[in-house]
């Protein structure tokens, strides 16, 4: 039998603001706390009653009980949230094992945590649209910021980047529209941080000294595009 801490309002399952963390272990914890920080409902679900029990009053609702049992899923009416989270990172059967039942019990959005490459592959062969590989995806984030004069590195997509840089000294002074970046970089600017704001940039705004770039495109772009702009600061 489930434990159930703290009420859940049931006209919120299913709704954009809500969301089931299956797993509270760091990730998932992390996960959910960030969520309710923004305003997101979020039911909770570990086997450890430790675990929960430090959690209670910090979710809307923490339940303790084993999610590999598709009554427990039942019961709290898991199926008929439309985003869920399986974070179990500890034991590779069990997150295979819930992930299934959920895709089985029809939820709509299926977030798993995967360990390594052979798990994410076995849920995408599930069918899991949202394969989350924190250590690999936080790894290849330091590792190119540590590389160059990075900020910051998001892959939005396989493929396809946005990072946060300085900006280079020769790109200072010139409206965007004349330096040819999409042209000569295969590159774009969305926005640029200037004294602690971001603005949205036009083709007519000018760089200055100590702006930093939201730079986006092509990863191999947006890479190399990094990469001279970490040479050029180095010389400067």
């Amino acid at each position: 039998m489930a434990r159930l801490r703290n009420p859940f309002d049931p006209s919120t399952i299913g709704s954009a603001s809500s969301v089931a963390v299956v797993g509270l272990g760091r990730f998932g914890t992390s996960l959910s706390l960030e969520l309710m920080a923004h305003g997101t409902e979020v039911l909770g679900i570990d086997a450890d009653e430790e675990v929960v029990q430090a959690l209670n009053g910090r979710l809307t609702a923490a339940v303790t009980g084993d999610a590999t049992k598709p009554e427990l899923l039942e019961q709290l009416g898991v199926a008929d949230f439309d985003r869920v989270v399986v974070a179990i990172g500890t034991d590779v059967t069990a997150n295979i094992l819930v992930t299934s039942q959920l895709l089985r019990l029809g939820v709509r959005e299926v977030w798993a945590k995967a360990l390594d490459e052979r798990h994410a592959l076995i849920l995408d062969q599930l069918g899991v649209k949202h394969v989350v590989r924190p250590e690999a995806d936080m790894g290849r984030r330091v590792a190119h910021m540590v590389r160059g004069a990075l900020e910051d590195f998001i892959e939005v997509e396989a493929g396809y980047a946005a990072v946060l840089l300085e900006a280079p000294l020769p790109l200072l002074g010139v409206p965007l529209r004349e330096l040819g970046l999409q042209a000569k970089h295969g590159v774009g600017i969305g926005a640029v941080k200037r004294e602690g704001s971001w603005i949205l940039s036009t083709v007519e705004i000018r760089f200055e000294r100590g702006d930093i770039l939201l730079v986006h495109g092509p990863t191999s772009k947006v890479e190399a595009f990094a990469a001279a702009a970490a040479k050029l600061r180095a010389k400067a």
